[in-house]
Parts: structure tokens; C-alpha cells; sequence
């Protein structure tokens, strides 16, 4: 009888399973379906059987018995009318010893730089100088040069101009100010600009880094009986580099007199703004850009202090909108002068990179984000620095190949998501209170010629962000997405499906979805430690038209979280935290600096920050002794 029990309550216990598995079947589950394509995608692509991220992600979402909450919702707050997308905006810097060593690997090289080529039509923007440049002499004729010395040879004019012809770049090129003198550094520029293809000289740069001078490293450094100690300047301050300014100023006047200037190049344009403000007090009608250099963490930092690098760090909002927000006064005091602002060496790590961080995936979704929230801030153009065999790199060339590094990724994201005209766009976020403790979400919105909208979703959390984009279109949308097994990960990265091989060219299908618009908008759902952009045309009035009179300098408000229209309501700048659907500062909700209820507009760009990322001290700029 016992036994009879138990087979009729198994019995039962079957049907009612079979009942539940029958009404789940049926139940419709949009992020399912949705997480189900992105897996497939990454598989599709993926090589060697590595586990890609969509499988990653799906793990995670495995793990996470909590419910999903509703999804976040964007939307586009009327015609894209941000700012205008400078021409030319991202371009790589490297060094002088590094033009030999890619000498040989010259169709690598073309491949990979016609990768970052700007959209539009644009030339890419490549400065040469950096750590090495104050170690750059032209027209050595010694027979065995010391071995700190790099030696600007006729060789050395015959790379750069095959560099010019061939990929159409146009050159930044870094002067020597710490072991040269004016009138030798000005016989190098002559030389430039007589050798090389007329207008391929963008500028000359005067320096680099001079607020890192030490007289005493550079001492032990030369130790040569013509190259001497007697050449190095006893200290450098922002005075005695605007003298030197005006003396390079002189020499390079008769030189290459119709190719402007930059400076002053220093590594920290925060606590060194007295360097660019001392220089633009002298007259210097040379000067043609103010120039500085952003790393927001150094491998040369010891483990425990504010600035060594760790991938949190160069996931956290001080990575991104913190340097940007720092940048603010020495972007202001460039635009004041009527002269733009340019970073000539920006990367998330200097000293080279710490393996582990500046190698993975997160620099991919730290590079969009950082590129647009300096950008939004007003910088005019940013160099990304490419040191050959170093960490930090986006690539590596060598006899095997080209080696296309996690930030690569990044950068080409942050091409594609501009295009012709390209100007930022307002949106407007409404975060659901049950997500507001998870979420780190960074969105960013471009309208583009042929009234094109790219929307750029960025989930640096750990959980996968459920998505509705409300944006007037009836057609349906792309998603090109950018994963990687983890994000920890340094190989095996995705863009749209494909991956770059040894050869700099894509392999594997290329792989978007199509999103049809429902009463929700569009619905997707974005992995955690992923990216994915979105493009959609739009129709009737919000479409991009002929651009107003929107000034070029002026930065775009920002906020992190819900938005509203920019008329009745307080933009905030730099990103502001959200809570619950409510910008905070502090812990106390704000607006217009009274604590409120309500939302904050956003212009440009928009951030969801939960408690991960509050959690997070800010940590100051990096002050970096070499790149």
C-alpha cells in the first residue's frame, strides 16, 4: 500500500512538471531570445572553442538567481543638436624609435591604421615624439652616437613621408627641448618640412612633459663627452619653458614658418595648469594648440596607492568622466584664448601598462567611453598613445603578425559609432529603481548625416542590462556588438562577430542583429562587460538637418541617469550619479544644487552608476614619469 502511494504521488509530480514546462514554452521571453543571439553570435565568431562572451554572460545570468528588473529606459530628447563632432578627433601618437621597428611590417602597419582611419573622409592624425623625443637629434656625425641617443636620419624622413603617401596621414612632430638646442632642433624641422608632402605637417610640438624634468636622472642618463650635462637645463619651470618657447618659437619662424606650434605638452594639465597659463601670457603668435597628456593610472604607481592600476579602476567612472571633468579648466583656459585643446598622448595606464589591466578587455570598454566623455568636455582632438611592445599598446607588429590588443576593439567602436557631420545628441534615461543599485551603464547618442542615429551602450556591470530605446523611427534598427570571453580577457575579442587576425584583417562573417521597433521601442538586452550600438534612421523633424550655430568649444552637458528636456529642468555636467531614477550628489538627491525629486537632462551622453561603482575613491590623475 506504501509502495502504491509512492507511485501515485510520483505520478503526479510528473504531470504537474510536464504542465509547468508546457506554460514556460509558451510564455514569451523577450531577453531569452535576445541573450540567445548574442550567444550565437560570439560563438559563430569565435575560434579554437573559447568560451565567448555570450556564453560568459549566460553563465553569469545562471548564476544570478535574482529577478530581472525592467528594463532601463532611453530616450532620444529631440533633435541631435550637441556638440559637433571635431574632424580628424582620434588619431594615435608613437615614438620615434618605434618608426624602424615598424619599418619592416610596412603593410601590417597600413592595414591597422586604415582601421582608425576617421569616418568622413577625414586623415588620421598621427603624432611622433613622446618620451623619445627629447632624446632625438638630427644630423649626428659622430661614428658611435651614445646608446640613449635616437637619431633623426635622412632614413628617418624617408619612413614618415612613405608613411604620409601611403596611408594619407598628416604628422605631429615632438621637438627636442631637454638635451638640444633651439637652432639644431629647427634644422630637423627644416628638414621635415622640405622632405615631406606639403600640408602633412599638422604642428610641432615644443617638448614633452617638461613638468617632469629632472635634472638629475637626465645627468646619469647622458654621461658623454659631446652630448654633456652641460646641455641640460639646471631646472624647468612654467617661466623658463615659456622663454624656451619663444626661443624655438624664433628659430623654427625661419625654419618652417608656415607650420604652427603646440605646447605645452605636460603630463598632468591639472595640477600643471600653471604651464599652459604662463605660456599663453607671453605673445606667442606661433602657438597654435595647447597641448597635455591624460594616463588616469601608472604602472609605475606601488600596489595600494590612488593611482595603480587595477581593472576596476579603469572601469570606474574616474577613468573616463573623471578625467574628463578634471580637464575642465585647462580645456576652458585653451577656449578662452581662442586655440584648441588637444591631448597628444592619452591611454588608461602610462609607464607601459601593467599586464593583466592595460591588456584586457576592459581597456575596450574603457576606450569609448573615456574618448566621449573628453570629448563632451571640449577636447578638440586626442592622440592615443601606441608605445611598440609595450602593454599599453593597441597593437603589436612583429615577423608573426600583427597582435591586435582588447583597446583596438575600443577604438574602432568609438569610430563606428560617429560618421559624417557627427554631433552628439540629448537623451533622456529613466533607470528602474530595482536596478539602480546594479546598473553601470554608459550610454552615448550621435546623429549622423542621412538622418542616422547611433546610440552606443556600454554595461560595466555584473549583470546583463535590460534595454528599451524609444527613438522616433518605424524602420528597424542594427546592433553590432562588441564581447569578449570575460572581462579579464586579452584575446579572443568580437566586434559585429569578427575578430582581427595576424594579417590586420577581419575575419569571420560579420554578424548584427535587426531590432523591429514594438510599442515598447527597441527592446534589447545588453551582456554584462559588453558593448553593443545601436543604428537606426530617424524619421519626420527630430532627423538630423543642417547643423545650427552651435559653438564648437562649448562642452555638453552631462548627467548619469534619468533626463529630461534640457527647457524646465537642470542639466548637470561631468555625469552625476543616479539612485532609484534620481541624480544624487553626496547621497542627496539634486537639482539646480537644492536636493529634489525628479530627473536631470543630459546632453551628449548619459551614465547609470549603481553602488559598484560609487564604492570607488576617487582617484587623482596619475602623475607619470614615462609613457
Amino acid at each position: 500500500m506504501r509502495r502504491a502511494g509512492v507511485v501515485q504521488v510520483a505520478g503526479v509530480a510528473a504531470l504537474v512538471a510536464a504542465l509547468a514546462l508546457f506554460l514556460l514554452l509558451l510564455a514569451p521571453d523577450h531577453d531569452a531570445a535576445t541573450g540567445a543571439a548574442a550567444r550565437a553570435e560570439h560563438v559563430q565568431a569565435g575560434s579554437g572553442g573559447t568560451p565567448a562572451a555570450g556564453e560568459g554572460a549566460s553563465s553569469a545570468r545562471r548564476r544570478d538567481s535574482r529577478p530581472s528588473p525592467p528594463p532601463t529606459v532611453i530616450t532620444l530628447a529631440g533633435a541631435p543638436a550637441g556638440r559637433v563632432v571635431p574632424r580628424s578627433f582620434l588619431g594615435i601618437s608613437t615614438e620615434y624609435w618605434a618608426l624602424p621597428l615598424f619599418e619592416p611590417e610596412r603593410a601590417l602597419l597600413d592595414r591597422t591604421l586604415a582601421l582608425l582611419r576617421p569616418p568622413g573622409g577625414a586623415p588620421l592624425i598621427v603624432r611622433v615624439g613622446g618620451d623619445s623625443a627629447d632624446r632625438t637629434f638630427w644630423g649626428l656625425t659622430e661614428r658611435q652616437e651614445p646608446r640613449w641617443v635616437v637619431d633623426l636620419a635622412p632614413a628617418t624622413l624617408d619612413q614618415l613621408r612613405s608613411l604620409v603617401r601611403r596611408v594619407g596621414v598628416r604628422l605631429i612632430l615632438d621637438l627636442n627641448l631637454v638635451t638640444d638646442s633651439p637652432l639644431t632642433a629647427a634644422r630637423w624641422a627644416e628638414a621635415a618640412a622640405a622632405k615631406l608632402p606639403r600640408g602633412s605637417i599638422l604642428g610641432f610640438e615644443v617638448g614633452n612633459e617638461p613638468d617632469l624634468y629632472e635634472r638629475r636622472f637626465w645627468a646619469w642618463t647622458i654621461a658623454h663627452p659631446v652630448l654633456g650635462v652641460s646641455l641640460l637645463p639646471e631646472n624647468l619651470s612654467p617661466a623658463t619653458y615659456a622663454r624656451d618657447f619663444s626661443a624655438y618659437s624664433i628659430a623654427l619662424a625661419q625654419a618652417a614658418p608656415d607650420i604652427p606650434l603646440l605646447g605645452p605638452a605636460t603630463a598632468n594639465p591639472v595640477t600643471g595648469r600653471s604651464w599652459a597659463t604662463t605660456l599663453m601670457a607671453y605673445p606667442h603668435p606661433r602657438l597654435g594648440t595647447v597641448s597635455g597628456h591624460v594616463y588616469p593610472y601608472s604602472a609605475c604607481s606601488r600596489p595600494g596607492t590612488r593611482s595603480f592600476p587595477t581593472i576596476d579602476r579603469v572601469l570606474s567612472e574616474n577613468a573616463s568622466a573623471g578625467i574628463a571633468r578634471r580637464l575642465g579648466p585647462a580645456i576652458a583656459l585653451a577656449h578662452g584664448a581662442g586655440l584648441p585643446f588637444r591631448l597628444t598622448e592619452l591611454n588608461s595606464v602610462t609607464c607601459g601598462g601593467r599586464r593583466g589591466v592595460s591588456d584586457t578587455f576592459a581597456t575596450a570598454l574603457w576606450a569609448p567611453d573615456a574618448l566621449f566623455e573628453v570629448l563632451r568636455a571640449g577636447v578638440d582632438a586626442v592622440n592615443v598613445h601606441v608605445r611598440a611592445r609595450a602593454i599599453n599598446a593597441a597593437f603589436a607588429l612583429s615577423s608573426s603578425g600583427m597582435s591586435a590588443r582588447p583597446l583596438l576593439y575600443g577604438l574602432m567602436m568609438f569610430d563606428r559609432a560617429l560618421g559624417p557631420d557627427a554631433r552628439l545628441a540629448a537623451l533622456r534615461v529613466r533607470v528602474p529603481q530595482q536596478a539602480a543599485h546594479s546598473q553601470r551603464l554608459k550610454v552615448w547618442a550621435v546623429g549622423v548625416r542621412g538622418r542616422r542615429l547611433h546610440v552606443l551602450i556600454i554595461d560595466k556591470g555584473s549583470r546583463p542590462a535590460r534595454v528599451d530605446l524609444l527613438i522616433p523611427s518605424r524602420g528597424r534598427a542594427t546592433v553590432e556588438r562588441l564581447l569578449a570571453p570575460a572581462v579579464s580577457a586579452t584575446s579572443n575579442v568580437t566586434l559585429a562577430g569578427q575578430h582581427l587576425g595576424a594579417d590586420a584583417r577581419w575575419h569571420g562573417a560579420r554578424v548584427t542583429e535587426s531590432i523591429a521597433p514594438s510599442a515598447r521601442g527597441y527592446m534589447l538586452t545588453v551582456p554584462s562587460m559588453s558593448a553593443a550600438l545601436v543604428g537606426v534612421r530617424l524619421a519626420g523633424p527630430t532627423a538630423v538637418g543642417s547643423h545650427s550655430a552651435a559653438a564648437s568649444h562649448v562642452p555638453v552637458a552631462g548627467s548619469r541617469g534619468p533626463a529630461a528636456a534640457s527647457r524646465g529642468r537642470a542639466a548637470a555636467r561631468g555625469g552625476v550619479p543616479v539612485r532609484g531614477g534620481v541624480p544624487v550628489r553626496g547621497g542627496v538627491p539634486v537639482r539646480g544644487g537644492a536636493a529634489v525629486r525628479g530627473r536631470a537632462a543630459v546632453r551628449g551622453g548619459a551614465a547609470v552608476r549603481g553602488s559598484r561603482t560609487a564604492s570607488h575613491a576617487p582617484a587623482a590623475a596619475a602623475s607619470h614619469p614615462a609613457t
